[in-house]
C-alpha cells in the first residue's frame, strides 16, 4: 500500500495535464482547450472533465474557468479532511490553479434513488456533511455564500412562464398552467415559513443521483461541490427528497417510514416539498437542447411531467398532513 501510495504521488507530481492550455484558433477569436498531455491518455467525459490513465494510474481531470470557484472546491475537501470526513474522494495538488484532478474511482457508480439502500446509505452521509457544522464554522468562510432558494425559485418559475407557449406544443396548456398553479402557490408558502438562518451548514449544492457515487467498497463519496454552499441542513434535504420522490411514485409516507430521520424535519423544510422542482428545471433543460435531443428527450419528459402533475394533488394533501 505504502509504495502504491508513492508511486501515485510520484506521478501526480509530474501530471503534465496541471496545466490545460488555453489558446486560440487560427482566427485568433475562439479560445480552445487543448489539454497538454504528451505522455499520457485522455478520455473526454464532458466539456471540462477528462479521465486521464498514465502510468498505470487513472485520475479526474476538471478544468474550471473560475478562481472563486476552484478555490471554494479546494477549500472545501481541505475543510472535510481536516476532520475526517470520509465521504469525499482525495484531492491531488496542481500547480495549475485553475485544474482540479482526482484520483479516479475504479468501480464506483452513481446511487439508484430507487434502490432502498442507496437512499438510505446517501441520506446518511448527507446527514453527516450536515453535522460537520459542529467541527467547523462554514459561515466564517469567504468562500461560501448562503444558497439563494428562493431567489432561484422565482427566477425558475420567471423562465418557465417564458418558454411557457413552447411548452404548451408538448404538454397542453392545461398542464403548463397546473405547473403554474402549483408553483406559485407552493413559493407563496414557503415565503411564509422559510428563514436562511446563521445557524446553517455546508450544503453541497446539487445532490443529483451522479454526483452521489457508491464506490467499490460500498462507501458513499460525493463529488463536484461547484454550487456548494451554506444554508440550513432542512433545505438540502428536501431537494434530496425532491430527487427521490419520482423514483417511489411520490409516496411521502412511504419515505418518511422508511427514513426516519425525515419525521424531524422543520416545518419550513417539509414546506419546500409542495415546489414542483424537478419538473420546473426539467422543462428548462429541455429547451437548451438541440432539436434533435429535444425529440429523443420529450420520449421521457412528457411521462415524467404527467405523472408528477397527477400525484401532486395527493402530494399536497400529504405534506399538509405531516405538518399539522
Amino acid at each position: 500500500m505504502a509504495s502504491h501510495a508513492i508511486a501515485m504521488d510520484i506521478c501526480s507530481k509530474h501530471l503534465i495535464l496541471e496545466c490545460l492550455l488555453l489558446t486560440q484558433d487560427l482566427t485568433g477569436t475562439e479560445r480552445i482547450e487543448r489539454p497538454m498531455v504528451p505522455d499520457g491518455k485522455l478520455e473526454k467525459i464532458k466539456d471540462n472533465v477528462w479521465k486521464l490513465e498514465k502510468d498505470g494510474n487513472r485520475f479526474s481531470v476538471k478544468r474550471y474557468h473560475s478562481n472563486s470557484t476552484v478555490m471554494k472546491v479546494h477549500r472545501i475537501h481541505q475543510a472535510l479532511r481536516s476532520v475526517s470526513f470520509p465521504h469525499i474522494v482525495d484531492v491531488i495538488a496542481q500547480e495549475n490553479q485553475l485544474t482540479f484532478v482526482q484520483p479516479w474511482l475504479d468501480g464506483a457508480k452513481a446511487v439508484n434513488f430507487k434502490k432502498r439502500a442507496d437512499r438510505t446509505d446517501s441520506l446518511a452521509a448527507l446527514h453527516a456533511l450536515h453535522n460537520t457544522k459542529a467541527q467547523l464554522d462554514w459561515h466564517a468562510s469567504p468562500y461560501l455564500h448562503p444558497y439563494p432558494l428562493i431567489a432561484k425559485w422565482e427566477d425558475r418559475i420567471r423562465k418557465f412562464r417564458e418558454i411557457g407557449g413552447e411548452c404548451e406544443a408538448y404538454i397542453g396548456k392545461g398542464h403548463v398552467d397546473e405547473i403554474l398553479f402549483y408553483a406559485l402557490n407552493a413559493i407563496g408558502a414557503v415565503k411564509k415559513t422559510y428563514k436562511d438562518n446563521l445557524d446553517g451548514t455546508l450544503l453541497h449544492g446539487d445532490v443529483v443521483h451522479h454526483n452521489i457515487l457508491r464506490d467499490k467498497d460500498g462507501k458513499i463519496r460525493f463529488i463536484d461541490f461547484d454550487l456548494a454552499s451554506t444554508g440550513p441542513a432542512g433545505t438540502e434535504i428536501a431537494l434530496w427528497i425532491h430527487r427521490v420522490l419520482p423514483q417511489i411514485d411520490y409516496d411521502i409516507d412511504y419515505l418518511f417510514d422508511e427514513q426516519p430521520s425525515l419525521q424531524k424535519l422543520d416545518l419550513a423544510s417539509k414546506t419546500l416539498l409542495l415546489f414542483p422542482n424537478e419538473v420546473l428545471r426539467e422543462w428548462l433543460h429541455f429547451f437548451t437542447l438541440s432539436p434533435f435531443s429535444r425529440e429523443r428527450q420529450a420520449k421521457q419528459l412528457i411521462p415524467f411531467t404527467e405523472s408528477a402533475l397527477s400525484h401532486w394533488p395527493k402530494l399536497w394533501y400529504d405534506v399538509e398532513r405531516i405538518n399539522i
